[in-house]
């Protein structure tokens, strides 16, 4: 089974100039916990609800609710997200798509093409989904094993962006790994019908929310 065949799309983005209340908004609308962060339609980063917590929760926890919220509007998704990202590429085998996730402690994986525009996301939810399907179809009738050692999966990871830039450094990081400066590609940013204040956003835009499961 290929990546495409079980990987979310289109997906739910960030844009660089973004602020971290109107992700954390767009996660709560979506109920989802991973946001890809683009630049034009390349991916750059990637921004979890934990990456959030982990950023603001000891510097707002103390302060009131009207000026913490401020305060995330704003700080900037690209001064909190991840620059370094493991993807996985849209015909390489969905085994190794949870292998990759398994092995890094990871709860998704952005789908890429060759030059590195956005083309879905693969999360544990789908494979969970699968798992579901599977019992009830009766396919999995013995708990797999775990082998004590796996194959390197292929895999890219981004190098992480430096702070106020927007092109990501060509390095090579693993095997199999890549990074390609970015370009003007065809990925769709879905951006969902959220709260006033979160439409007021400058440069907002309507558009129609995606059905999709939960990452």
């Amino acid at each position: 089974m290929k990546v495409r065949e079980i990987m979310s799309a289109p997906v739910s983005t960030l844009e660089l100039g973004d602020n971290i209340l109107f992700a954390e908004e767009l996660m709560t609308v979506e109920r989802i916990r991973h946001l890809p962060v683009l630049d034009g339609d390349v991916l750059v980063g990637l921004l979890s609800h934990r990456d959030i917590l982990e950023a603001t929760g000891r510097v707002l926890e103390k302060l009131p609710a009207d000026d913490a919220a401020e305060a995330k509007r704003k700080t900037c998704v690209r001064h909190v997200m991840r620059g370094s990202v493991d993807t996985i590429g849209p015909d390489d085998d969905a085994a190794d798509a949870a292998d990759v996730m398994l092995t890094q402690k990871i709860g998704c994986l952005p789908v890429v093409d060759e030059d590195d525009r956005l083309l879905g996301i693969v999360t544990d939810t789908d494979f969970m989904a699968m798992a579901r399907d599977a019992l009830r179809a009766g396919k999995i009738t013995q708990a797999a094993k775990r082998p004590a050692a796996r194959a390197p999966a292929r895999a890219r990871t981004r190098p992480s962006l430096a702070t106020g830039t927007t092109k990501a450094a060509a390095t090579k990081t693993t095997r199999s790994a890549k990074t390609i400066a970015p370009k003007k590609g065809m990925a769709t940013k879905i951006v969902p019908k959220l709260s006033v204040k979160a439409q007021a956003r400058k440069g907002a835009a309507t558009r129609k929310a995606p059905t999709r499961r939960s990452a």
